[in-house]
């Protein structure tokens, strides 16, 4: 209980007066600041550790495939840091972003926390692309010029190497709801023949890309281009669009990693950091290769095992930042 002192004036007299009030602390709400970016980048090694201590490679890619779905978006570590904080999150967007879908924020929504890189421009995410191209289209834009037009007003690719992270917050779409009038759809099928003709534009643009026979069981290749550059070959049979997409995506794969130049690097490691990546790609999209990839890798590991090498967590990053890489490309021209 505390005393206080008061003054009444009536007319010219002034009388002071005790009362005694109960003072009542204020409620401050205490927001929560969330995870620091070093306690985040120590949870995704932790976690990358662990994925590249499993042996039995059927269940490498079990685990593996969990982190497909948004490596489209999100780098391996953010991949990994959704996944482990909720484990059912299929499409995760920022809240901005899902507001190009016609989808706003539940009033619960769970926020996920995710690194974000300091210094370097934001890459644009797939729905201010879509409705970019929307209006474009509206306007009487052909594809040609629009294509044009999205490579130099938006960024869609890496824009740059980040050594400075913060954190951020993005959110799945079991987290939001339909605008009502507004909502786009966010997925759409693909076929395997859209996504090879996609992918050979991409590799074209990097690499020299050739559709040749194949003798000795290959279905493709990679070597010197004899121009200092990278050479893909790929067999292509009428009817096998899901055989040769994933041959393109594992020979690309290669190139992007530089597996030629990496001397030091064991085949049977390069091979399985290849068909990893194949294979996360190939889930994104919605193919199965887990038993071509499967019995690929296991049979390149057990060659690197033979010789003292194992897939370790760089392995692992390197993988999955690869197939980020091209399941980003891919996306933005689909």
């Amino acid at each position: 209980m505390t005393q206080k002192w008061i003054t009444k004036k009536k007319g010219n007299e002034s009388k002071h007066v005790m009362i005694e009030t109960e003072r009542k602390p204020r409620e401050v709400q205490v927001k929560s600041v969330g995870p620091t970016p070093a306690e985040l980048e120590k949870q995704a090694w932790d976690m990358l550790g662990d994925l590249s201590r499993i042996t039995n490679v059927d269940q490498l890619l079990l685990q593996m495939k969990k982190y497909s779905g948004t490596l489209g978006d999100y780098s391996a570590f953010n991949s990994m840091l959704i996944y482990l904080q909720n484990s059912n999150a299929t499409i995760v967007r920022s809240a901005s972003e899902w507001k190009y879908f016609g989808r706003q924020l539940k009033e619960d929504a769970m926020p996920l926390n995710v690194l974000y890189p300091v210094g370097i421009p934001r890459k644009d995410g797939p729905g201010k692309a879509k409705d970019f191209i929307e209006k474009k289209r509206k306007e009487g834009l052909d594809d040609e010029t629009i294509e044009q037009l999205v490579k130099e007003k938006l960024n869609l690719g890496r824009t740059g190497v980040a050594h400075v992270f913060s954190t951020g917050t993005v959110y799945d779409i079991s987290q939001t709801q339909p605008i009502p009038g507004k909502m786009k759809p966010v997925e759409q099928d693909i076929k395997a023949a859209t996504l090879y003709s996609t992918l050979k534009k991409i590799a074209k643009e990097h690499y020299t890309v050739e559709e040749e026979t194949i003798v000795g069981g290959a279905r493709g290749y990679t070597a010197h281009s004899g121009d200092g550059g990278q050479r893909i070959v790929v067999m292509k049979i009428p009817g096998e669009d899901e055989n040769v997409l994933h041959t393109l995506i594992h020979e690309m794969s290669h190139a992007r990693l530089e597996h030629l130049y990496r001397k030091e690097l064991p085949r049977g490691l390069a091979e399985s950091e290849a068909e990893l990546s194949t294979y996360l790609v190939g889930a994104h999209f919605g193919f199965d290769f887990k038993t071509d990839s499967a019995a690929y890798i296991k049979g390149w590991l057990d060659d690197a095992k033979s010789k003292g090498q194992d897939l370790g967590k760089e392995n692992l990053d390197r993988v999955m930042n690869n197939a980020r890489w091209l399941i980003n490309e891919i996306s933005g021209r689909l």
